[in-house]
């Protein structure tokens, strides 16, 4: 049952990096397609001189798109085209959409090497290609479990997004809480963080 479950989640993962891929190509051969998605990727590439292939294993990815500075909510996982969000935004449906990071990832063993700075770097620079001065991310409220990142973000100069409207329903908590940037995202307990870009 557990693989039947997983399959909806999978076949809209896939559907949506197929959908980034394909933007991505089309956007390279047509210039008036703007690129707002944008997955970055390390590989570790060995040369083999006796080989025709070189042997590629991919370490670490991250993402940047355009979505809705919205605490509320975390990034879709189908990509929505660019006509599709200015229109949502035209009604006021959605706030203007600005760069929001998500899915940085690195596999265990390259882990403290450097390389979430060297992904973090990547998607900041392609939002300001983008002509956009500001960045935001949702990051793991968890002290433990989300230590590590929370600790990236902020060495990078990450700070808490905090909206008193929204944030009042967690006063409870206590107000170190309420100013670190929690948020309840679908159940899950997240800080949502932004940087300024200089």
């Amino acid at each position: 049952m557990d693989d039947f479950d997983n399959f909806p989640l999978s076949f809209v993962v896939l559907l949506g990096l197929g959908q980034s891929v394909e933007r991505r190509e089309k956007g390279d051969i047509d210039s008036s397609i703007p690129q707002d998605h944008s997955v970055v990727c390390l590989y570790e590439v060995d040369r083999n001189d006796n080989e025709e292939n070189d042997n590629e294993k991919m370490f670490g990815m991250a993402e940047v798109s355009l979505q809705p500075a919205d605490p509320a909510r975390t990034s879709p996982p189908v990509v929505l085209p660019t006509n599709v969000k200015n229109a949502l935004c035209s009604f006021r449906l959605w706030p203007t959409p600005t760069p929001y990071i998500s899915n940085v990832l690195v596999t265990n063993e390259y882990r403290g090497k450097g390389y979430s700075k060297v992904l973090m770097t990547c998607c900041e620079c392609l939002a300001k290609s983008w002509g956009l001065d500001q960045v935001y991310l949702h990051v793991d409220a968890d002290s433990r479990s989300g230590a590590p990142a929370q600790g990236l973000y902020r060495s990078l100069g990450y700070m808490p997004v905090i909206d008193n409207k929204y944030n009042h329903n967690f006063a409870w908590m206590g107000m170190d809480m309420v100013n670190r940037g929690l948020y309840i995202v679908d159940g899950i307990a997240l800080l949502i963080l932004k940087k300024v870009l200089t």
